[in-house]
């Protein structure tokens, strides 16, 4: 039954791999006839020259995008648009907060709707991450935030967890904080389309550039590495701070 299950997965996963390839395939065959980078650039300008004169409402509008997208599987890379389009500081703002939030309402959920659900289908992940909240409380939290622990697994479950909301709340923010400040600086560095149009592929050889693509991939990696051979931090200060208490 089991060999029958993995048959019918595999095969899922080939339909949507070639549906994707053909919807990429038409639409890459689209834009070389139809649409011209010069074309493409034209609109940057628009858009960019539109944050400009109205930063607030922009601000707004963005912030409300990427918190919406934040609660959907599957789309990364959001920060590196931002950060093309508004720069390192309001982009690490709309990322940060933008994910913060996202995980709050998943979290939310997790624990005041869907509790008993989630704990049924994590049981042994909701009963590791009681045990390790108790030994180390918040850096443990923490230390899965930087070691880019799915989203889909730690936030319903951390939810179903006996973790404290405030300490997932400023856990997930500090500890995303590094990997968004790396992948909107990437958005930052990229050349804008008037730029790639005038100078070519050339444009987008930028040390600083390479050097942040591979502190993305290695920043986690890295983290994963010192506490495998380091561990995590106990939390000599008590567990009543991170975790909270059946009543």
């Amino acid at each position: 039954m089991s060999t029958l299950h993995a048959t019918g997965r595999t095969r899922r996963k080939l339909l949507i791999f070639a549906i994707a390839a053909i919807l990429l395939t038409t639409l890459a065959w689209y834009v070389n006839q139809y649409i011209s980078l010069e074309q493409l650039a034209e609109q940057e300008g628009r858009v960019r020259a539109y944050i400009a004169t109205n930063p607030w409402y922009s601000f707004i509008i963005g912030f409300g995008i990427y918190a919406g997208l934040a609660l959907v599987p599957g789309t990364g890379g959001k920060a590196i648009v931002y950060g093309w389009l508004f720069g390192i500081w309001q982009a690490v703002i709309i990322v940060t907060v933008g994910l913060t939030l996202g995980a709050m309402i998943i979290f939310s959920l997790s624990r005041y709707l869907f509790q008993e659900s989630i704990e049924r289908r994590y049981t042994n992940f909701v009963s590791l991450m009681n045990k390790h909240l108790e030994k180390e409380g918040a850096y443990y939290l923490l230390a899965l935030r930087m070691a880019h622990v799915p989203y889909s697994i730690v936030n319903p479950v951390s939810g179903a967890s006996r973790i404290r909301t405030w300490t997932f709340c400023w856990t997930t923010a500090v500890g995303l904080l590094p990997n968004n400040i790396i992948w909107v600086y990437v958005g930052v560095r990229l050349p804008s389309l008037h730029e790639l149009a005038s100078s070519g592929p050339g444009s987008l050889i930028d040390p600083p550039l390479i050097a942040a693509l591979i502190g993305c991939a290695a920043l986690p990696h890295l983290v994963r590495w010192l506490i495998s051979h380091y561990g995590i931090p106990s939390d000599e200060t008590g567990n009543h701070d991170a975790t909270r208490h059946e009543s």
